[in-house]
């Protein structure tokens, strides 16, 4: 991450263009006929891609590869990050870091999701996670310099994901003692971990 940082954020707006081609474009297009097929509809399409591969792919990742997603690939994360670079740079309030913001978030999301039918229809999914990404960008915006704050503390998927992360068979460790041991004889280089991971004790449970 800290020799290849061109090819890595060239793969997370990537991962951000095609985000938004499959929430934000669908819900500006006409609405397709109830028995419309995905080969049919680009509507249907984007929705089959995002709702039947993306996020099943997602959660698979938490048991393969951990928190990668949240802490690297994760377009909220990106945006956050990148608002957070040419923000207002204020420090993370004592409120936000509340344990309990990102159970109230996945509720709240949830409930609202279904009241909307936001995987039926391409607007009620735009105006869910478009909103939840319009939020992370603003409290990237506000708080932290190059870090990831909406992630930490206020993802409404974070609590899930970090459930699944810790049943996965593979983890990864810092070997602690190690780097302890050679911390006074190696040079050490400076490493921006957007999650906020203390990476001296980082492990394949946590974000990043």
């Amino acid at each position: 991450m800290r020799t290849h940082p061109h090819t890595l954020q060239a793969i997370q707006w990537s991962v951000v263009a095609s985000y938004v081609l499959l929430v934000a474009g669908p819900a500006f297009l006409p609405l397709p006929p109830e028995t419309a097929h995905w080969y049919e509809s680009l509507v249907v399409t984007a929705q089959w891609l995002f709702w039947g591969i993306w996020w099943p792919l997602v959660i698979l990742s938490m048991f393969v590869l951990g928190r990668t997603w949240c802490g690297v690939f994760c377009p909220e994360g990106t945006l956050t990050e990148a608002a957070s670079r040419h923000g207002l740079g204020r420090g993370v309030p004592a409120w936000m870091r509340w344990g309990g913001w990102p159970f109230v978030a996945f509720a709240v999301t949830t409930i609202f999701g279904q009241l909307v039918s936001v995987y039926q229809y391409a607007a009620a999914t735009l105006l869910v996670l478009g909103g939840s990404t319009v939020a992370a960008i603003v409290v990237g915006f506000v708080y932290g310099r190059g870090k990831r704050v909406w992630c930490r503390h206020l993802c409404p998927v974070n609590g899930v994901f970090a459930v699944l992360s810790r049943v996965s068979p593979l983890h990864y460790r810092v070997d602690a003692a190690g780097w302890a041991a050679n911390a006074a004889h190696i040079p050490v280089h400076p490493v921006n971990c957007a999650p906020m991971v203390r990476t001296s004790s980082i492990d394949g449970s946590l974000p990043g």
